[in-house]
């Protein structure tokens, strides 16, 4: 298989160091050399927009105002095209004569694996084709398929989402600090922290109030600190940055 990345930036070189051991060649398009730089050995080619007609499936990662005059040059094409860009909807990508479109929303933890992909196909890709870009994007961590209606909300939840929880991440290191841990000290701590404590609800499937109520002990510290929490209308707060985030990719989609 050969597949092709257009926009080989932050996510783009990702996706194709991700697909480096699940196709023979890997076509890459990108006006900025200096990106292209460490991919200098196969399976990777440097390619421009007439070139990369030749693969079979191409990931579009350009900044959403580039997309029309890549798009253009793409017209036609009749493999299958993976669209990360930002509110591009796929029906505007069929506009182009492109019909097999998988558009995807995944986030910053792609790069070690375990990324969030949510996904969302045009009604000509096949079952086949859509379990070949499930297949593919397994490789940058977990895949669901979603309507296309929600695009707006996922990316405010997982695509957004992980900046707030770095803010949060951050405020326990600072709160480490204040109480004398060392910092290096405080991100072995607070990093397993959080990945221990995610990993326990995936594992169990449990709502995260019943085990905030069995973290909990009568006149305890911990209730002590939840109910500053509530003082302090953190929860409230979260909820509030999520929505208008949601509120922006709305606005951004209709544009």
């Amino acid at each position: 298989m050969t597949i092709g990345i257009v926009g080989v930036g932050n996510m783009g070189s990702i996706f194709a160091e991700k697909f480096s051991k699940e196709a023979e060649r890997i076509l890459l398009v990108e006006k900025d050399s200096e990106k292209l730089s460490r991919f200098n050995a196969p399976p990777y080619e440097i390619a421009d927009l007439e070139k990369v007609r030749e693969a079979d499936l191409i990931v579009l990662a350009v900044k959403p105002q580039d997309a029309p005059i890549v798009l253009s040059a793409l017209k036609g094409f009749d493999g299958i095209l993976l669209s990360i860009v930002a509110g591009l909807k796929i029906e505007e990508i069929r506009k182009y004569g492109i019909h097999k479109v998988a558009r995807i929303m995944p986030n910053v933890a792609v790069r070690v694996g375990e990324g969030v992909l949510a996904t969302a196909f045009s009604a000509d890709m096949s079952l086949e084709e859509r379990e070949l870009v499930k297949s593919l994007l397994e490789k940058l961590g977990f895949v669901v398929e979603i309507e296309e209606k929600l695009f707006s909300a996922v990316t405010a939840l997982t695509g957004s989402g992980p900046a707030f929880i770095f803010v949060v991440v951050e405020a326990f290191l600072d709160a480490a600090l204040k109480m004398g841990i060392p910092l290096d000290t405080a991100k072995e701590l607070v990093y397993r922290l959080f990945k221990g404590s995610a990993e326990l609800l995936t594992e169990t499937g449990e709502h995260p109030a019943l085990w905030k109520h069995r973290v909990s002990s009568p006149a305890g510290t911990t209730i002590e600190g939840l109910i500053t929490m509530e003082r302090f209308a953190v929860r409230s707060g979260v909820i509030e940055s999520l929505i208008s985030s949601y509120r922006r990719a709305l606005e951004l989609e209709e544009k």
